[in-house]
Formats: structure tokens, C-alpha cells, sequence
């Protein structure tokens, strides 16, 4: 009974998928491809509501299906709105013709509805067809779209992935056939040889599973746990059978947090591209893993999903059950169900394929004797507003130009843990991104309400309210515009063909007073019990202690040097000296240092926002002894990047040991900030230790490559890879 319930129900959906095909088909003249199976599933789940005459909604649900079409296209559109049914929505409005909605589309949908039609050949009427796709040089946050860390038979290779404005030139690398087809991962790790590849990704990662280390440490979770602990068992034993994995290339795909709403995934993907030899063989050599095992050690299952089903192999070995699948392609092997499903039954998780712009810049880093690739994908990047734009720069063929600048590596002092000196080109569209004021929306004014008849049904307490709204909004507006109005004017004054920047770790948090600690007690108690509530008040500034970054008290020591035009040099300083003040709240205090006159607004925490003009070059900095640092460069009492020569559009001297001591020190803090708040913004709440698993896991081989190399200097430049560093 049990299996004719199932057929049953899988005979249900696929009537109901034939009658919603046939309803969108009866709608249109010609009907375009049928709607994907997870498409329909979502829209089942929807709440569909008619107006009468007045505009007035009628509670009452109306069935998708007794629609008329018009109905039907009108409440999809209304559901690009939403995030997570944008998607489900875009795949549906395709049974009309492109030009009947891909206006209100664009309207509602924002750059996911752009980059969907263009993967379907939409083309705008009009002198530019894609000019949809949006502006081609505007630097958005996140200004990081991905970080690359490669293994050269030389040494290791950083790349660093900014928005799509900044690059220089275009690459051709594309995915291996097959692993297009599968969901967007959050880490992404390429092995010329899987066995030499998994020692040395696991040495830099912290070491062992069982062994010592931030990774082992923090990170149990799937990330580490599969890829250390469940693959190697498998390449440590000597049967011949696993030999030809051992010498293969391999793809790893890891699914930590949720990319978006409702996805699911949460798993590990490898991907051995061909076909492997022996295959009987090596199943027989997997089962052998786990001897004491009872029962079966392997079955055939048949999975079911939207549009199918497919085979799927699932064995016992000594890191759990694993699930393998052979296709044409390559083999499949995943520690869960979920990131496997994906691959077989696309849903509505975007797949690598459609993130084709991410992965060309993202591979062409990579070397033909690359011995190991290790990219991050930041959950908050790499998604369609990146592929727009990099579509829009590609389809105009414009390239951004770049020009080495030596001489502002003077104000990079070598006493930090990192000193950086970059040139002219990219860098006046990230000082601009920096200095801009990004606020989505102009401040609305407060609206009188209808049965208010104009202020007259108003108390005269209310009516005063009301007028204090209104004025507290004009006035906040005036502020905002006059805010953006200086920082154009700053921004107009300086010199952006170069730029420096200085940190020096952080900066120690001050003694905390009786009530200070109180207010952190009561802080730690309501981030256990209410977090949403907690959060509030640190983004208010209601918690009494907290005002650092990570933790209370926390801050970086930072400084970023901006050459100035000479015949602006007053105007700089007259407009800091009004700037400052209204963006922080504390004690404007300044004192002589050597030449030059140090501003800085103490505000009774470690974030001590300072400025200084030594010649014609601004200082800026979180701290008052970054900016003395800078200062001492720029006035020759220190060693700086400029007393070696070099040709690089960038040049870096970083400690390894000290940067990335310093960088476990803020990613520690980050994670007890999330374990202890489960809320983060941007984020969706993690369940049991995810979080601090993929953040450990993900950041673990970056850490372990700069602590490698000890005091370095690192030379970067543009390639089709974006920005890449190499150690000299």
C-alpha cells in the first residue's frame, strides 16, 4: 500500500504539471518550453487573490490553474518581488513571449531577471539592446567577489576577484564539461592529482584531523570533516583498486550556510572528470574500508525528481554513506543527498553554468602545472548583478587601464603587519566606491493619514508629532545631501593615481568601567535569549559597551594615505575639519607631529578615528597610531615600500606569522559573535556549528599560505584572473 500511495502521488504531479502546461499554453499564441517541475511544485504552495470593482482584495484563494492567462502573468510579476519566489516566477512568465513582460521584469526583478533574459536572447529595442544589463564601470559593494589561492610549482599565487568594473583585460577559461551542471558552491577546489593535492590542502589547513590546528579546532563540520576526514581513509589504503582516484584530477564542490532563501544544500561534491577504469574494482576496494560493518555495504536506488529519475549507487565506507553516480562526464561522489539532487534535478538554485562570467575570471588563474586552485565564494557575491555587469564590460569590449605609481609607496611604512602601495587606473573607482554615500532610497517624508482630513481629526499633540516627523525628515535630508555634497568635493580634490594603505592589527580595547561591564553582562544574557533584540540595540548604539568591530571593543589599526592636489591642499583640510565632527560623536582633540598638525575624535573606545595632511598626501585612519605611522614614512623617519624598486602595478610587504595570527584573531572573534547571537547581517541563522565550520574551513588554507611564507614582499598585478599576487 505503501508503494501505490507513492505511485499515486507521483502520478498526481505529474497531472497536475500536464494541466498547468496546458493552462499557461492555452494563454499564448505560441507556447515556449513546458515549466520545470520545481517551478510548478513552488507555485502549488502560492496564495493567488482577485480584486472586485473598488480595487479591494477578495479573501478568497483562487487555484493558479482557473486563472485567466492575463490573471496568471499579472500574479507572477507580482512574485518577482520576492526573492525567493523570483526564480520560480521567471521560469513560468517564459510561456509568454519575452517582449509581453520583460519590462515589468526588469522593473521588479532587478539584476536576476536581467541576467535571466539575457541567457534566453532578450534584446532591448533601441540603439543598445543590452543596455538592461545595467552601468558598466559603477564599483558595488561587495567589493570582493571572490579570493583564488593557487600552488605553483614556484610558490603559492593569491587572487583576488573585485567587481567586474575594475578589470583589464578578459580571459577564455571555461568549466570542464559537466560541472556547469551543478549548483553554485561556496568553496571551490580543483586537484591536478587528487592524493598530493588533499595532503597539501589538508598541511595548509591546520593539519591532521585528529591533530592540532584552527581548522580541526573549529571547523568539525562537513567542509573538513568530509573532505579530510572521509576522503582520505579511502587514498590511505593500499589497495590497487584506488590507485587510478589517486592520480586523477578532481573537482571538490562544498555547500555550507545557505546561499539563499530555502535552497537546502548542505554537503560536499567531488567531480572526477572521464571515466575512471576499473570501476567494479574500485567499489569492491571502497566496501573493504569499513569490515565490520553489518549488513548491506551497497545498493542500487532509484532517486525521484522533478522531471525525472536517475540511478544512484550508495555505499557504507568509513566516513559514513556516500552516494555516487556515473555519468558520461565524470563521476559523481557526495557525502549527502542534497548537493547530488541538485546535479541530478536542477531546481532553483542557480547552477555554475549560469555564473559562466565568475568562473572565466576565477579559471584563468589557473595554470596548466597548477598543482592546487582554492577559490571562496562570497554568499553575498559572485550572483547575477556581478554577471551583468561583467556581460555589459565584455559585450562593449571596454578594459580598464592601469599605470604603476612608485612614488606613493612612501607612504606605506614597513613597521605594520601589512603595508600596500597600489598605482593609478582602478584605484580612483575604489576610492570613489569608498566615499560614497550608498543609501538606496531618499528619506520619505511622513504621510498624513486619510481619515486624518488634513491635520483637522488630529489632537493637537498629535498634529505636533506629526510636524516633528516631518521636520525630523527634512532635516535628516538636508544633512544626507550635504554629507554627499562634501565627500564630491573630496573626493574632486585629491589625486587618485595611487593610494596606500597600513595595518598594524588591532587595537587594544580600554579598560571597561563597573558599568560598562554591566551593560556587557546584560548584553551576552540577551544575545542568548533575544538576539533580534540584541542586534537592535548594538546597531542603535544602545548596548553601553559594545562599539568595536567583532566584539566590544575590537578595532583595527588602519591607515589609507590619498595623494592631494597641491592647490586643494586648504580646502582637504578645511573640509575635515568639518567632516569628522558630524560623522563621529566624542572629543575633537589634535596635536603637532614633526612638520604636520594630527587630528583625531576621541570617542572613549578603541575606534579613534584620526587625519593628518603631511605635504600633499591625507592620512586617514581608525587610530591615532596608524596615522603617526603613515606620517613617519612620509617624513622619512621610517623604511618604507619605496626603498626597493619595482615595477608591479602594486607592491606589498606583509609578516605572515603576525597577519595571520591577527586575521584568527578577528575570524575568532566573528565566530563567537555568530555562536553566541545566531544572527549576523546578511546571513541566514546557522544550525549547530555550520557557520563557524565553513568560516574556519573556507579562510583555514589562506591563513596557513600567509603564515607559510613569514616577512615577504608581494607583487600584484592585473591579468584576466583579476588581481594576482606573487611572492617575491
Amino acid at each position: 500500500m505503501r508503494g501505490m500511495g507513492r505511485g499515486q502521488g507521483r502520478l498526481a504531479w505529474r497531472v497536475g504539471a500536464w494541466i498547468v502546461g496546458l493552462a499557461f499554453a492555452s494563454g499564448t499564441a505560441r507556447a515556449q518550453a513546458p515549466v520545470p517541475g520545481w517551478a510548478w511544485q513552488r507555485i502549488q504552495r502560492w496564495s493567488f487573490y482577485r480584486t472586485d470593482a473598488r480595487g479591494q482584495r477578495i479573501w478568497q484563494s483562487v487555484p493558479f490553474t482557473q486563472m485567466s492567462p492575463e490573471e496568471r502573468k499579472g500574479q507572477l510579476l507580482e512574485h518577482l518581488k520576492d526573492p525567493g519566489d523570483r526564480r520560480a516566477a521567471l521560469a513560468a512568465l517564459t510561456q509568454w513571449p519575452l517582449d509581453q513582460w520583460a519590462a515589468q521584469a526588469l522593473s521588479a526583478g532587478g539584476p536576476e531577471a536581467a541576467h535571466f533574459l539575457y541567457l534566453r536572447g532578450y534584446r532591448q529595442a533601441g540603439a543598445d539592446p543590452f543596455a538592461y544589463l545595467g552601468a558598466p564601470d559603477r564599483v558595488d559593494r561587495p567589493w570582493t567577489q571572490g579570493l583564488g589561492l593557487h600552488l605553483d610549482p614556484g610558490g603559492w599565487r593569491f587572487q583576488w576577484i573585485p567587481s567586474p568594473a575594475l578589470f583589464t583585460q578578459a580571459g577564455n577559461a571555461a568549466l570542464p564539461k559537466g560541472l556547469d551542471q551543478a549548483a553554485q558552491p561556496g568553496v571551490l577546489i580543483h586537484l591536478r592529482q587528487l592524493r598530493p593535492g588533499l595532503a597539501r590542502l589538508q598541511a595548509l589547513a591546520g593539519g591532521s584531523a585528529d591533530g592540532a590546528g584552527l581548522v580541526p579546532a573549529l571547523a568539525q563540520g562537513s567542509r573538513a570533516g568530509f573532505v579530510v576526514r572521509h576522503l582520505e581513509p579511502w587514498l590511505r589504503q593500499a589497495s590497487p583498486a584506488l590507485e587510478p582516484l589517486a592520480g586523477r584530477e578532481a573537482w571538490i564542490l562544498h555547500y555550507g550556510v545557505e546561499r539563499g532563501p530555502g535552497n537546502g544544500l548542505l554537503g560536499t561534491l567531488v567531480f572526477i572528470p572521464g571515466d575512471l577504469p576499473l570501476r567494479s574494482q574500485l567499489l569492491l576496494g571502497l566496501l573493504k574500508l569499513n569490515p565490520l560493518s553489518q549488513g548491506a555495504r551497497a545498493r542500487t536506488v532509484t532517486w525521484q525528481g522533478p522531471g525525472g529519475q536517475a540511478q544512484v549507487q550508495q555505499l557504507r565506507g568509513s566516513g559514513g554513506v556516500f552516494h555516487l553516480v556515473a555519468r558520461p562526464e565524470g563521476t559523481w561522489i557526495s557525502d549527502r543527498e542534497a548537493p547530488l539532487r541538485a546535479l541530478l534535478f536542477p531546481g532553483p538554485q542557480p547552477s555554475l553554468g549560469e555564473r559562466g562570467e565568475w568562473t572565466r575570471v576565477a579559471l584563468s588563474a589557473m595554470a596548466p602545472d597548477t598543482e592546487l586552485s582554492f577559490w571562496v565564494v562570497p554568499r553575498l557575491g559572485a550572483g547575477d548583478a556581478f554577471e551583468c555587469e561583467a556581460l555589459r564590460r565584455r559585450l562593449a569590449g571596454a578594459q580598464q587601464g592601469t599605470w604603476p605609481n612608485p612614488f606613493v609607496a612612501k607612504a606605506a611604512p614597513r613597521t605594520g603587519a601589512l603595508a600596500l602601495s597600489v598605482g593609478a587606473g582602478p584605484t580612483e573607482k575604489l576610492v570613489a566606491a569608498i566615499l560614497r554615500v550608498d543609501r538606496g532610497a531618499d528619506i520619505a517624508e511622513p504621510e498624513m493619514p486619510a481619515f486624518a482630513g488634513g491635520g483637522s481629526q488630529l489632537s493637537p499633540a498629535q498634529l505636533q508629532a506629526y510636524q516633528a516627523a516631518v521636520a525630523g525628515a527634512a532635516e535628516r535630508r538636508r544633512q544626507l545631501e550635504g554629507l554627499r555634497r562634501d565627500l564630491d568635493t573630496l573626493l574632486g580634490a585629491l589625486d587618485l593615481r595611487g593610494a596606500a594603505l597600513l595595518w598594524n592589527g588591532w587595537v587594544p580595547a580600554p579598560p571597561v568601567t563597573q558599568a560598562e561591564k554591566a551593560a556587557l553582562t546584560e548584553l551576552a544574557r540577551l544575545r542568548r535569549e533575544d538576539p533580534w533584540r540584541a542586534s537592535r540595540m548594538q546597531a542603535e548604539g544602545a548596548a553601553g559597551a559594545f562599539g568595536g568591530f567583532g566584539e566590544p571593543g575590537m578595532s583595527p589599526s588602519l591607515a589609507l594615505a590619498l595623494p592631494v592636489q597641491p592647490a586643494k591642499r586648504v580646502q582637504v583640510e578645511n573640509l575635515l575639519k568639518k567632516l569628522l565632527p558630524r560623522l563621529f560623536q566624542g572629543q575633537n582633540q589634535k596635536q603637532p607631529f614633526g612638520s604636520t598638525e594630527l587630528h583625531r575624535v576621541r570617542t572613549h573606545q578603541a575606534f579613534t578615528p584620526a587625519w593628518a595632511l603631511v605635504g600633499d598626501t591625507l592620512v586617514l585612519g581608525s587610530d591615532d597610531g596608524s596615522v603617526k605611522a603613515v606620517a613617519a614614512g612620509l617624513l622619512g623617519q621610517a623604511p618604507t615600500l619605496a626603498d626597493s624598486d619595482s615595477r608591479a602595478w602594486a607592491r606589498m610587504e606583509v609578516d605572515g606569522a603576525r597577519a595571520s595570527q591577527e586575521l584568527e584573531t578577528l575570524l575568532l572573534a566573528f565566530l563567537r559573535g555568530r555562536q553566541g547571537s545566531r544572527w549576523w547581517a546578511g546571513e541566514a541563522a546557522p544550525a549547530e556549528d555550520e557557520a563557524a565550520a565553513e568560516l574556519a574551513a573556507s579562510l583555514g588554507p589562506f591563513l596557513g599560505a600567509l603564515k607559510s611564507l613569514g616577512t615577504v614582499r608581494i607583487e600584484w598585478n592585473w591579468t584576466a584572473g583579476g588581481l594576482e599576487g606573487r611572492p617575491r
